[in-house]
């Protein structure tokens, strides 16, 4: 076999891996900027469709709540407050009408606040990409160099044991090598597109629940239990609105926690074949690491919002 072609196969699947990879990330980043109203006019159209389709109930509903909240209030409360608990639900339930009438104006001020977001963190100059690290050059490097017949055992019908002992380790890091570039380049695919999925649900997740704004907000307008149902929704959404920060601050956190050598093996005194197998296992360390990032953002905004 020839040493060099074998190693620049193993740099060429490698390297395959990184530009998939970067070229996926690439297209999630530019989604997870993406507001969800621009992403699709069918898609925006679609919501908005479904929405005035519900729209139609959310007075009766508001009603509904505004009426139990006022029958509520005037059998609990004391008489020197019924009055002014009940003037209090009136004025409620005519804000709760205003809101309602304009609700999706409203609700696309709330995507803007969080596209806001996303942009402020999208345009700072933290890289996003992934290249070969320096271990894993130098491995290569040192199999370029090393994987040579010397004179001596130039015919290796007659110096067969010899040549073994001189070449396995490097014979087997090649080997180790190659098998790990298959392993690297499904990892970064797989990792890749996992990430590219969050981007499209990062889009459709508040599409998804926009259309039923109008029934939860009109629940404010009945008891404190009611407004609370309203409260999470809100937080709810602006969490999804906002999810596309985190995943692009986990991206780019992600890529420097690697690039900056925080997770990597020390190979040095290590023999070229134990190095090839830490440098190779390095190697799909990233993907992992940054795809669990991104996958772990909905729980981190669940947690704060």
């Amino acid at each position: 076999m020839n040493e060099e072609v074998g190693n620049g196969i193993i740099a060429t699947l490698f390297n395959a891996g990184y530009g998939v990879w970067n070229y996926i990330i690439n297209i999630a980043m530019t989604l997870f900027k993406t507001s969800p109203t621009a992403a699709s006019g069918s898609v925006y159209s679609t919501c908005y469709a479904l929405y005035t389709a519900i729209k139609s109930i959310s007075i009766p509903i508001a009603m509904c709540f505004f009426l139990m909240a006022m029958i509520k209030d005037a059998i609990e409360s004391p008489n020197d407050q019924v009055a002014r608990r009940l003037f209090s639900d009136g004025l409620k339930f005519v804000v709760m009408l205003g809101i309602l009438s304009n609700l999706w104006l409203i609700m696309g001020y709330v995507m803007q606040i969080a596209d806001g977001v996303t942009n402020a963190v999208s345009t700072s100059s933290a890289t996003y990409t992934l290249s070969m690290s320096s271990d894993l050059q130098s491995c290569l490097t040192e199999l370029d160099q090393d994987i040579v017949m010397t004179e001596s055992v130039a015919h290796i019908g007659n110096y067969i044991k010899e040549w073994w002992s001189l070449h396995w380790q490097r014979i087997c890091a090649t080997l180790v090598l190659f098998l790990l570039g298959f392993v690297s380049l499904l990892v970064m695919v797989s990792c890749a597109l996992s990430i590219l999925s969050s981007a499209f649900q990062r889009i459709l997740k508040p599409l998804i629940i926009l259309p039923f704004s109008c029934i939860t907000v009109a629940m404010a307008s009945g008891s404190h239990e009611a407004q609370r149902v309203t409260t999470q929704y809100i937080k709810t959404f602006f969490g999804f609105c906002i999810s596309g920060a985190f995943m692009v601050i986990c991206v780019k956190l992600g890529s420097a926690l690697i690039s900056g050598g925080v997770v990597a093996f020390d190979t040095s005194g290590m023999g070229i074949l134990e190095k090839a197998i830490y440098s190779g296992i390095q190697n799909a360390i990233a993907p992992i690491v940054i795809s669990g990032l991104v996958k772990g953002a909905d729980s981190i905004i669940q947690r704060i919002f």
